[in-house]
């Protein structure tokens, strides 16, 4: 995996570009960075993001976490809000870690929850939507992300990526990078969870979603868009409005 992330390694701040797309071309750096928080950049790395001519920061976080947490300023850049899963009843859903862990009466159910709610996130994201019609405009360099920047973002990223000619073990493995960059705070989980661990082995998977990412969620994120839609060119039109000639402009202004 190419290490693409910036600022401090637990940020998962990186820049998709120098990965490389299915015709032997790579997508264009200082174009598309994915991040946790912003508000968790320190004086010095908020000082940077400024200088990286970012013209638009996409908060991919519910309302009740931005109002908890709100992004820093950041004068000159547009910031857009649009959570990035919703509830079919039109509720945002909490996925920040303490949320997480709140959903459900137990672990397996709340496992299942969250792998219901990845499953469906590739599917008519309006927040998702936001980020496409944004480059679709030219409104780049973008910079997404969420709480952690692994789910939302990671699943945003997954898009973007398919989007541009990637292959899907490219697009996983930029998925999984997440818990590289989120190792600590997985480790740390895993070791202040040993005994419920041990007596609900369901914990250390829903722990693992919490802190990191799921590979087998990556894996099936994927396998979910090819196996409601016949390829890629049909699942963007439907999904995202976006036409063959609309994915050939993207591949040809943002991989060299």
């Amino acid at each position: 995996m190419n290490e693409k992330w910036l600022f401090r390694k637990e940020l998962n701040f990186r820049d998709l570009g120098g990965l490389p797309t299915k015709d032997g071309k790579k997508v264009k750096a200082g174009y598309f960075y994915r991040s946790s928080g912003l508000y968790l950049l320190n004086e010095q790395e908020k000082h940077e993001l400024t200088q990286m001519g970012i013209r638009a920061v996409l908060d991919l976080r519910t309302k009740q976490e931005i109002q908890r947490k709100p992004d820093p300023d950041l004068p000159g850049i547009k910031m857009l809000q649009h959570s990035g899963v919703v509830s079919k009843g039109g509720e945002d859903i909490d996925f920040s870690p303490k949320g997480m862990m709140k959903t459900g009466k137990d672990a397996a159910e709340q496992k299942a929850k969250l792998t219901a709610y990845y499953q469906e996130m590739p599917f008519g994201n309006q927040a998702f939507q936001v980020l496409f019609d944004e480059i679709k405009a030219g409104d780049v360099t973008i910079l997404f992300h969420c709480a952690t920047g692994k789910d939302r973002t990671g699943v945003a990223a997954m898009l973007l990526l398919l989007a541009l000619g990637c292959d899907d073990e490219t697009v996983f493995q930029d998925y999984i990078y997440s818990n590289e960059c989120r190792k600590p705070f997985i480790d740390g989980s895993m070791k202040g969870h040993k005994e419920q661990i041990a007596k609900n082995p369901e914990l250390q998977e829903l722990l693992q979603m919490k802190d990191g990412v799921s590979e087998k969620i990556g894996r099936d994120v994927i396998a979910n868009i090819h196996h409601r839609y016949p390829d890629l060119n049909e699942f963007f039109e439907k999904e995202y409005g976006l036409s063959r000639k609309d994915l050939q402009d993207l591949k040809d202004k943002y991989t060299e």
